[in-house]
């Protein structure tokens, strides 16, 4: 059991909106490849993914392995990255 662990959550501002003005298949097409950049952030910032649910993704660290000295950081660049990915 762990005494803290970091967790990073988002959520696509607008989504409802933004895809109430795409068909379905660019809707999935956006998102597929979105969390296909989060996902490789993932592995590059050793971010365990813990799901991905419609227009939202969940990453933890310091849960599924020891990272107790630097688990905020890697969630900060993790974070930072993933701004830019979506821009």
């Amino acid at each position: 059991s762990k005494d803290c662990v970091t967790i990073f959550f988002s959520d696509i501002v607008g989504f409802t909106s933004i895809s109430s003005t795409l068909t379905p298949h660019k809707i999935s097409d956006m998102l597929d490849r979105l969390y296909l950049r989060f996902d490789e952030l993932s592995r590059q910032h050793d971010v365990f993914k813990v799901e991905t649910i419609g227009d939202a993704w969940m990453g933890v660290t310091n849960l599924v392995k020891d990272q107790p000295l630097d688990h905020v950081k890697r969630i900060a660049m993790f974070s930072i990255d993933a701004v830019r990915a979506a821009a």
